[in-house]
């Protein structure tokens, strides 16, 4: 049977591996660490690339968008649709057959039994959930009627707040709560694990929490669009379609659509895999892959070390008959062997790996979406067996090709020695450097990652982010209809905070977590800009009085903000240092003009007087920003940073409220105090991310703590296997010339002369290999541009630090690999090595 020799070897091949138990063990570690990265990472890779959603309709998922083909953000170009738009859009279009608005992670309060709430919900339109394909478990999806004017107000619920706010009761369609202040009633429950856009609870129409409001109302929204392509109508032809639109409303709305000429419409996936995001990812793969082949490279040296021990066994086998096909069969069915080991320990590591790594992700403080999980599945297996079968042919073709290859009569005679021929020694010592320039790439990848995750986490934000408590609140229609009642309810609770005796000072800011606030480009007055790109982009926050004592900064030149300070009266702003010193050089700002645009319509703001100059402490989030330094401005809280001034003092919907700690007391021991003081104000008010402001940035770090940790593993990893194939070529090499060094050393050569021709011939392919990688690493980078800028932080992809560490480092591990064995051929008795020969 054709199945007869297959067999046969595979007894052969366990016999043989059987009784060479070292290098079986090893190869097959080697193997399963590289297969264990490698399944691990795919299943990320897949989980949030590939396998997509699990919806019925995912197929046909789109997100539509009127996007700026001139500018650009870290997630790709900007673009907006307003609710005018999309209602205008809607009924015109031809390439979809259902579109729907929405705004998701959005803040929803609910008061459930009096008791107030604050969850992460969706406001959408009603077809929302159609285009999805799914349907609520219980209940009624949402109607258009839901979304006219004057609707009552529903919402649908999910599993998890029916089980843990209403005790799983079966009659909790129907029943009331208040959502954003407004009595409402539950019409549906989603089934249990559906939480999309990214981990929401709930889901209530869009405009009945935000009506459809003119295009230059402050108030007006842009929602993100969701549609559902019609069978038959391409991307191409939906995206002309758009474009047409685009240009139309271009056209007939300059004062806030003038920038956002083209359409864009592209698969739902891809809006929630921003281009830096699949970058990272497909790295991480590429990190692991280069495990991988350094782990296969080892083996295949093994395996040539393995073939020349054995040369003359295959000579026998040969000369009784063995075809050169049958030897390369019986040696690839041993490599076959020992990947099928590895794989199998590997894809078991993986599920740890991978359910560690799921549980992690999943207790960050920003977790990722719901349907993003981390999964072994056909898919993922697939791969690893694929992975497994790629590394036997690799680690067992070009040995087994080569040492089926000996001439048969020159082994014979040659005895029981083992010897090899000059082509197998350039392969061994080329895959030696081949090891070396991977590793050399993975380990600057893995240290500009670890760098720059410790440069995030080491910024200096200019004030003690440790000393302060914050909490986030909203204040919505329902409870607060205009904007004289939300500054009335901002002033009392500045008020009453001041007040309390555990508080030193107190201030509202518009930061979201004390993370970030915004950008956009200013115009110092006296300047002309002929181009958008002339404007230089500034950092902005809104702010009262009470912020600077809040954060202890003190007033460089000029005064603070004043309660009365409004644009109404008069618009002003404080600027920081690094603004004053790159408008103004060495002169005053102080009574100086500047304005900021808005940064999607370039619509712009009142020209506002510097009265004021404070330190420079970072307004910016802990990652990057194209085009956005140091330089920052403040304005007064009821203000509005950017874009045209309201008739009016404006009050935000959302505020942080920040507080200072009398001496002696801990900023974590201000939560419950803070909590029980804004519901004094307002009882049906819930605070939300209270904490203090370095445990907020944490946790906006903290995904890219995961990925700097995978990093780093694989950077290890390849630097210890790499290590090892250094040690096992040099040993063997050392072993096959045993005889030549004792014949110099029986001939008058002493230990130093021989131990200096080992290193040397560690030295010139680890020289070679290093040269070989550093090239390809700047290569890499140089292909790269951009893209590798904007993943890493406060650090350069060409730091010479860090080129100069990796090259010390191969060095050292070099250096020990080769002077072990080195130091073990000189200590060998010349007389015993030559009569052994």
């Amino acid at each position: 049977m054709v199945t007869d020799p297959f067999i046969q070897d595979l007894r052969i091949g366990l016999r043989v591996l059987l009784r060479e138990k070292g290098f079986c063990a090893m190869a097959v570690i080697v193997l399963a660490l590289g297969i264990c990265g490698v399944t691990t990472t795919f299943s990320v890779v897949n989980g949030v690339m590939l396998r997509g959603f699990s919806f019925p309709n995912a197929a046909r998922l789109v997100s539509v968008n009127f996007v700026d083909p001139t500018s650009r953000n870290f997630f790709g170009q900007n673009g907006q649709v307003s609710a005018m738009d999309f209602e205008e859009l809607r009924p015109k279009q031809r390439s979809f057959e259902l579109m729907a608005a929405y705004l998701n992670g959005s803040t929803v309060n609910a008061t459930i039994d009096g008791t107030p709430r604050r969850y992460t919900g969706a406001y959408v339109t009603d077809p929302f959930l159609r285009i999805l394909g799914v349907a609520p478990s219980l209940g009624r999806d949402l109607r258009p009627e839901d979304n006219a004017p004057g609707a009552e107000k529903v919402a649908i619920i999910g599993y998890g707040i029916w089980q843990r706010d209403f005790g799983g009761a079966a009659d909790i369609i129907g029943k009331p709560l208040r959502i954003n202040g407004t009595p409402a009633t539950i019409v549906g429950v989603m089934p249990q694990g559906f939480a999309f856009p990214v981990n929401e609870e709930l889901w209530i129409p869009l405009y009945s929490e935000f009506p459809v409001r003119e295009r230059k109302d402050p108030r007006s929204i842009n929602p993100a669009v969701l549609a559902l392509i019609k069978p038959g109508v391409s991307l191409d032809q939906a995206n002309a379609e758009m474009a047409t639109f685009a240009k139309h409303f271009a056209q007939a709305y300059p004062d806030t659509n003038k920038q956002f000429t083209a359409g864009r419409v592209e698969p739902l996936l891809k809006t929630y895999t921003p281009l830096p995001l699949r970058g990272t990812l497909l790295t991480m793969l590429g990190f692991c892959v280069g495990v991988l082949l350094i782990g296969c490279v080892n083996v295949m040296n093994m395996q040539f070390a393995r073939a020349t021990l054995r040369a003359r066994e295959l000579a026998i086998r040969s000369s009784l008959g063995a075809t050169r096909a049958r030897l390369i069969l019986q040696m690839l069915t041993e490599s076959l062997l020992v990947s099928v080991v590895g794989t199998a320990i590997g894809v078991g590591l993986a599920y740890y790996c991978t359910n560690l790594l799921s549980t992690t992700v999943r207790n960050l403080a920003n977790p990722p979406p719901s349907w993003i999980t981390f999964d072994i599945d056909g898919g993922v297996l697939a791969f690893s067996v694929a992975a497994m079968l790629a590394a036997a042919i690799v680690s067992g073709l070009l040995p087994a090709w080569m040492a089926s290859r000996a001439n048969v009569v020159a082994v014979l005679k040659g005895g029981g020695r083992g010897s090899t021929g000059r082509g197998t020694r350039l392969v061994m010592r080329g895959l030696v450097v081949l090891q070396v320039v991977v590793m050399c790439v993975l380990l600057i990848g893995s240290l500009l990652q670890m760098q720059s995750i410790r440069k995030q986490q080491t910024i200096d934000y200019g004030y003690d982010t440790a000393g302060l408590m914050s909490a986030r609140m909203g204040l919505m229609d329902g409870d607060y209809p205009s904007q004289g009642l939300r500054k009335l309810f901002f002033d009392r609770l500045v008020s009453e905070l001041r007040n309390h005796p555990e508080f030193e000072a107190v201030a509202l800011t518009n930061r979201f977590r004390m993370v970030f606030s915004g950008s956009a480009p200013v115009e110092i007055e006296g300047k002309v800009y002929r181009e958008k790109s002339d404007r230089p982009n500034a950092n902005f926050e809104q702010v009262t009085p009470g912020y600077f004592d809040v954060i202890g900064q003190k007033l460089i030149e000029g005064r603070g903000l004043a309660d009365d300070d409004l644009d109404a009266k008069l618009p002003v702003a404080l600027v920081n240092a690094a603004f004053a010193r790159k408008h103004y050089g060495n002169q005053s700002p102080l009574g100086r003009r500047f304005r900021a645009l808005d940064g999607g319509t370039l619509q712009p703001g009142p020209w506002r007087t510097i009265v004021g100059v404070v330190p420079t402490v970072r307004m910016m989030p802990p990652f990057n920003i194209p085009n956005v330094d140091d330089s920052g401005f403040y304005v007064p809280f009821y203000s509005l940073a950017t874009g045209p001034a309201p008739p009016e003092a404006f009050a935000s919907q959302f505020a942080t409220v920040i507080v200072k700690p009398r001496g002696g007391l801990r900023a974590e021991a201000l939560a419950n105090p803070l909590r029980r003081e804004v519901a004094r104000v307002d009882p049906n008010l819930p605070l939300y991310f209270v904490d203090t402001p370095k445990r907020q940035i944490d946790g906006f770090i903290s995904q890219n703590r995961i990925v700097a940790t995978m990093f780093t593993l694989f950077g290890l990893v390849a630097m210890v296997i790499a290590g090892v194939g250094i040690y096992g070529v040099m040993s063997f090499s050392v072993g096959q010339r045993t005889q030549k060094k004792k014949m110099r050393m029986a001939l008058g050569a002493d230990s130093r002369r021989i131990l200096r021709m080992v290193l040397r011939q560690g030295s010139l392919l680890t020289g070679l290999g290093l040269a070989l990688g550093l090239l390809m690493t700047l290569a890499l980078v140089a292909v790269a541009g951009d893209g590798i800028a904007n993943v890493l932080f406060g650090v350069s992809a060409r730091d010479p630090l860090i080129y100069a560490a990796v090259v010390a480092l191969v060095a050292v591990i070099s250096l020990v690999a080769s002077l072990v064995p080195a130091r073990r051929a000189t200590r060998v008795d010349p007389m015993i090595a030559l009569r052994a020969e």
